[in-house]
């Protein structure tokens, strides 16, 4: 998945990095390494519980409501109390807008089972989509910040 990527990533940044500025972003890049662990871990999670086959909101929503959304809650609020050097500025924002374009979907998944709104799943799925264009710009941001 895209999380082993960014993991990777991370790793080749890491080495990257020089004097003063190679010690706070590696402090920097630890964190969010644990970080983007979680989120692989989640996303396996995801997808044992969630199948092709088994897809229908009596069954996702429990899962987004009870185990998902807090977990990814819980991992924004780490991110954004990290403080990243200026090199690693941007590749925070992208963190911080990948995992709120997937609470937000999470909302919204939520809020169709309550409401019984169809509309709202597919937005849904449209916001996972562009959470998954946001990571691939996170990638991006990560190997800019590398050669810093």
């Amino acid at each position: 998945m895209r999380v082993w990527v960014l993991v990777a990533v991370l790793a080749l940044v890491a080495c990257g990095q020089r004097g003063k500025s190679q010690a706070a972003g590696k402090d920097y890049l630890q964190e969010v390494q644990q970080v983007l662990q979680e989120l692989r871990v989640l996303d396996q999670q995801v997808a044992v519980q969630v199948t092709a086959d088994t897809l229908d909101s009596s069954s996702i929503v429990p899962l987004i409501r009870q185990r998902y959304q807090p977990a990814l809650a819980e991992l924004r609020q780490r991110v954004s109390g990290l403080k990243p050097d200026s090199a690693f500025a941007a590749v925070n924002q992208q963190l911080l807008r990948y995992l709120d374009l997937r609470l937000h979907a999470y909302d919204l998944a939520i809020q169709g089972e309550r409401e019984q709104r169809q509309e709202l799943f597919e937005e849904f799925s449209a916001l996972q989509v562009q959470a998954d264009a946001v990571g691939r710009r996170l990638e991006e941001e990560l190997r800019q910040a590398r050669h810093k």
